[in-house]
């Protein structure tokens, strides 16, 4: 709540120039007569507590998750991702002469794919895939020495899905297995993909859509 009540003072304060979706609306329920309202605030606080701490999942009814509007979220995500990708490729190339990300039909069609629900171990692998095609591999060696953790970890959970991870001395094997399984759970309550529930991959992905949403706001305030 000490979060929630953090950040939301903060997009209050910044007006016009805020850039959190949801708390614009919490903010907008208060001030404005909203049908509805008690229930989109109800919705917003559910939401920014699983991105905080994607255990409480544990404690709650699926039905709970799914009215919270994650779905929603989802799509919005996916849609504010696809435009801060285009302004930070508009910022770079006036500085460099080139895009951060590069437009190929490969990483436009994922773009285009990334906000679509993950609801199955399949779905889960196309997503990690789609997000590497863009933060990964359209990246390339354009941000060396500064790449975002929400980068590397796409990374991470990527090399978990096409390499062998068993390959190697066991002390390695061991290290990339705890890293993969610590980055997977900072998203999500639970080490491995194959073992989430259905209605919590929505949860995985929201989070993880998120952590690249803000890190892609950080590029466009410092490249």
């Amino acid at each position: 709540m000490k979060q929630f009540i953090v950040e939301y003072t903060k997009q209050v304060e910044l007006g016009i120039k805020a850039t959190d979706v949801d708390y614009v609306l919490f903010q907008r329920t208060i001030n404005a007569n909203v049908r509805g309202a008690a229930k989109i605030r109800h919705g917003i606080l559910l939401r920014k507590l699983l991105r905080s701490d994607p255990s409480f999942v544990e404690l709650l009814d699926p039905t709970v998750v799914v009215e919270s509007g994650v779905s929603a979220d989802i799509l919005r995500l996916g849609e504010s991702i696809g435009d801060l990708i285009e302004k930070i490729n508009t910022k770079f190339f006036a500085k460099t002469g080139s895009d951060l990300i590069k437009p190929t039909n490969k990483t436009l069609g994922a773009i285009r794919k990334i906000g679509k629900p993950v609801r199955d171990y399949a779905a889960y692998g196309e997503f990690i895939s789609n997000l590497y095609f863009v933060f990964w591999e359209g990246m390339g060696q354009r941000l060396q020495g500064r790449v975002p953790d929400s980068f590397k970890d796409i990374n991470l959970l990527r090399t978990d899905l096409q390499h062998d991870v068993d390959h190697g001395k066991a002390g390695v094997v061991a290290a990339k297995r705890k890293a993969i399984a610590a980055t997977f759970s900072k998203y999500v309550s639970a080490t491995t993909p194959e073992t989430v529930a259905p209605e919590h991959f929505p949860i995985f992905q929201a989070s993880l859509m998120g952590a690249i949403e803000k890190d892609l706001r950080g590029l466009l305030a410092t490249e």
